[in-house]
């Protein structure tokens, strides 16, 4: 009851106790403010209510912005020409490994069938032989059975500004795998990049196995 009394004494007077001040009559939580609770600036932990607390909301300042955007511009500005080449290249190595893949290909089905097999160039989205245009419009493997052609494959246009040159226009296996055309010396086809000036030069030996080499353009 005392300490009832006390406390409506307290409430009716406004009589709190300062900050720093000790509590009255023994009992820890009369007369103050609420301890811990409602000051602006605590001077005990945890820091209930204060006015600016350990985790403060804020945004960035103009400063920090401009300087966060300068830095990312700059960041981009070093990092674009060395991913452009990286997809160049990248480009580059996989167009001329299709073109491999698609002669062993062929090579492999002319043993299989037991027939004439090859790869020659197409239209663009076409399904048959062609003597215009460049081996950039695409190609097909494709396999001849007596009289009947099966195409076992085609191949898109070339992606990019690549280009793909040939004095021939078509690779042909005998049925033995070994190369029957073209029959040339220098059965090459050039894959070029022109951005970058760097070529793939693929060239067809009379066993029928192609063999890779890089140069310039």
């Amino acid at each position: 009851t005392s300490i009832f009394k006390h406390y409506s004494y307290c409430i009716m007077h406004n009589h709190y106790l300062k900050l720093g001040s000790a509590p009255q009559n023994g009992n820890p939580f009369i007369c103050l403010i609420l301890p811990f609770i409602g000051f602006k600036n605590t001077a005990t932990i945890p820091l209930v209510c204060k006015k600016h607390p350990l985790v403060s909301i804020r945004g960035f300042s103009l400063i920090e912005l401009i300087v966060a955007m300068t830095i990312a511009g700059i960041l981009i500005a070093v990092a674009a020409p060395s991913m452009s080449g990286f997809v160049s290249s990248n480009r580059l190595a996989a167009q001329v490994n299709d073109l491999i893949a698609d002669i062993n290909l062929s090579r492999s089905e002319a043993i299989k069938q037991n027939a004439t097999a090859g790869v020659c160039k197409t239209a663009v989205g076409g399904a048959s032989c062609v003597t215009a245009g460049t081996w950039a419009n695409g190609w097909m493997v494709y396999a001849t059975v007596g009289t009947v052609t099966t195409v076992i494959k085609t191949h898109e246009p070339l992606s990019g500004s690549n280009t793909l040159t040939a004095s021939f226009d078509a690779v042909v296996y005998a049925k033995s795998g070994l190369l029957s055309s073209p029959t040339g010396v220098s059965n090459v086809i050039t894959l070029c990049d022109p951005k970058m000036k760097k070529t793939r030069v693929l060239t067809l030996l009379t066993t029928g196995r192609p063999t890779l080499s890089e140069g310039t353009c």
